[in-house]
Formats: structure tokens, sequence, C-alpha cells
């Protein structure tokens, strides 16, 4: 079943979601929808919960020892952590950008080939389409496609981290997330991935955390700002930075806090 907020579909939702490290509790209660083919922006202080939230999203956190999720995550209205989940299937639907750019120890070619070949979405020249495809969506397909078969690790900062999101759709996601993607990036590196996302939006829902106040508004359509673990307040991205309603996001957004 379908969820709705307003006029746009609600792709995602964190109902209660709790997240415990043993016995300390990281994130409390969090009720956050995430909008079919928008941007929303996590934002708030170091260690407020924001990446460990994000992770939550495609079940990242299972692997983490001692960590315990409570509360229900929806994707299209069905909870991704309900026992019947395949976690491999999830990932493939719920795709992972990290902070730093972490190409595979293989080819340019491979880095892209990888998920679609382990989850048999193409084989032969419908593979090498796909990963045409993927390079050309992130605007690399021209700066590459000469060498193809040379290492991943070969290329700059920027072209690395537009191969690990050219890697991300590759496997033909519903929702992209990104911890930071540009937090180790250049400005000139930092516009060309932005400019990606934006045209991402039409085809993707993203949710990315970032640190940059000028980043979210810029790129979020909707915008959650974190607190110790708690959502402080969330809505419309002009909304949060233009007339919040809490006063301790009104000092955050400014820099006070």
């Amino acid at each position: 079943m379908k969820q709705n907020a307003g006029d746009t579909e609600i792709r995602m939702a964190a109902q209660g979601l709790s997240v415990f490290y043993g016995t300390k509790q990281a994130v409390f209660d969090v009720e956050l929808p995430i909008l079919t083919n928008k941007v929303t922006a996590l934002i708030g202080p170091s260690g407020c919960g924001k990446s460990t939230f994000l992770r939550c999203l495609n079940r990242m956190n299972d692997v983490v020892a001692g960590c315990r999720v409570a509360g229900a995550v929806t994707l299209d209205g069905h909870d991704i952590y309900d026992r019947s989940v395949d976690v491999i299937l999830l990932r493939q639907k719920i795709g992972m950008v990290f902070q730093k750019a972490n190409p595979f120890p293989k080819s340019i070619y491979e880095n892209v080939a990888y998920g679609p070949r382990i989850h048999r979405l193409a084989r032969g020249a419908d593979l090498d389409a796909l990963v045409e495809g993927s390079l050309e969506r992130v605007g690399l397909w021209e700066e590459v496609k000469d060498r193809l078969d040379t290492p991943g690790t070969s290329l700059s900062g920027g072209q690395q981290q537009r191969l690990c999101i050219a890697r991300a759709i590759a496997t033909e996601p519903e929702v992209i997330l990104m911890d930071e993607p540009c937090s180790a990036l250049d400005p000139i590196a930092t516009a060309r991935v932005e400019e990606l996302i934006r045209e991402l939006e039409k085809k993707y829902t993203i949710v990315i955390v970032t640190h940059s106040m000028a980043q979210a508004q810029r790129l979020s359509d909707y915008t959650a700002f974190f607190h110790l673990g708690k959502i402080i307040e969330a809505g419309e991205t002009g909304q949060i930075f233009q007339a919040p309603v809490h006063a301790q996001t009104k000092d955050y957004v400014s820099g006070k806090i």
C-alpha cells in the first residue's frame, strides 16, 4: 500500500525508530517520511545520530556488533526489518555512497559491472550497455571510455566518487543514501557531484547527510535537523532555513551552535 504526504508519495518512512549500541541509545524514537524523487537532507552537529539513522535505512547497522534497532523502517509500506526480508536484495533496492570514495580494487568496468553481475541483472552485451549507461549518467563515460580496464583507484577523487555513484545506480535501486559524499572533494568536484545529485533526483529518491548548510539549501527539498539522537524539526528546506519553528533549529542553521 502506498503512503502519501500531500501530493507526494512516501517512498520510505521511519516509525518510532531507535538505535542502541549495547546499553547506549544513539537514536531516539525517530519519525520521518522520505518522499519519492526528492532529496532529503539530514543535518546536525557531529555525533547527533545522522549517519547512524542513515545506515538504518538499508540495514547497514546489521553488521555492527552490539547494535540493536527498534521500531520500523518501511519501503513502499513494507517493513524492511521484517524477518522475511532478504537483506542482499534490500541493498540492491537501496544503494549507498559513503563519505570517502571507496572504489573496489578492480577495473573501472568491473566496479560498475560487479553489482549487476552478482544480482544477475545483465550479462554480455546487456551488461556492457548497462555499464556504459551508468557511467554516462554520472558524466564519466567520455572521461573513461578508453581506459575501462584501468583500476578505479587511478581516477581523481571526484571521479572516484562519481564512479561509486555509478556503481550504486547500476543495480537499478529505488533509493540512494549518501553519507557526506562531498566532504573529501575540492570545490570543483563538489559542484560536479551536486549537479549529478540534482539530475539523479528525477529518477531516484535520495537521502543525504551533510554538515554544509549551504549544500543542504542548494540540494535538498526536505531537511531534518538532528540533535542528540532526536529530530528537533523536519520539513520543507525553505521553511527549515528561513522560518524554523524551534529556536534550537534557528540557532543551528544560523551558525550560532
